[in-house]
């Protein structure tokens, strides 16, 4: 059998020396969040698939992968102890400084993994570091998969917000031994509101138990075929990004 070919990715544990003569020029970096997931889950659920994503991304890329950025925006679940958040403009900032730290030791890329989608101010501020690092590009990469292959694997296409089918089987393949016990659905808990009422309220407020989705639908296989599906959508989108680049 073929070894695989060695990887070159660079991590905090290499020194400033073992960096530079990797001659790595995209850092990875793993954006999580610290909130509630329900009874099943960890509170770091986010930040543990990030550094997964992130850990995949910079292997494929030998790349500089950097420790999880954890605690970030995730108000909404404000009113669940162990829950601790950023505001969204601190959360900007924080990934800004990143950035230009970054670019001023001769990175020209830094690639956002992020694994919670509370963190929309990502959006904006990749869009802003854009325009005002020349010679610097930031990408935001999120868990997506084509809808097609999405539908193949997972039951429920629409509403699986938090802590349900997707985000457990994710957990079950990748962290096994930090899944509890998966609650058993009653009627209240097939019912959920609009997504769009997380401006409103908090998730305590909308949903019984703190997830929003279908848990017990969840599987380690599902997780698997998901994440391979993950990183190889992931890839495809920075490619595209470099083909159409000027000159390319």
């Amino acid at each position: 059998m073929q070894s695989p070919p060695p990887t070159f990715m660079q991590t905090s544990l290499h020194t400033r020396h073992e960096i530079a003569a990797a001659s790595v020029h995209t850092a990875v970096l793993p954006v999580g969040a610290i909130e509630q997931h329900g009874r099943h889950l960890p509170v770091g659920t986010d930040t543990m698939l990030a550094e997964a994503f992130a850990a995949q991304l910079a292997t494929r890329l030998d790349a500089y992968l950097l420790p999880a950025l954890a605690i970030t925006s995730s108000i909404e679940h404000r009113r669940a102890k162990g829950t601790v958040y950023l505001r969204a403009d601190t959360l900007a900032l924080v990934v800004r400084d990143i950035a230009e730290s970054l670019q001023q030791s001769g990175f020209t890329r830094l690639v956002l993994a992020n694994c919670h989608g509370g963190n929309w101010i990502l959006k904006p501020t990749i869009r802003q570091l854009n325009r005002d690092l020349p010679g610097f590009r930031t990408v935001l990469l999120q868990p997506e998969i084509p809808s097609a292959d999405y539908a193949a694997i997972f039951k429920h296409q629409a509403g699986d917000v938090h802590g349900g089918e997707f985000e457990t089987s994710l957990m079950l393949h990748l962290y096994p031994d930090a899944v509890r016990q998966i609650p058993v659905p009653d009627a209240a808990d097939q019912k959920f509101p609009p997504q769009a009422m997380l401006d409103y309220y908090d998730t305590t407020e909308l949903t019984p138990e703190g997830h929003w989705g279908w848990p017990e639908d969840a599987t380690a296989a599902k997780g698997q075929k998901a994440m391979a599906l993950i990183v190889e959508t992931s890839l495809k989108i920075l490619q595209q990004i470099e083909d159409i680049a000027p000159g390319s």
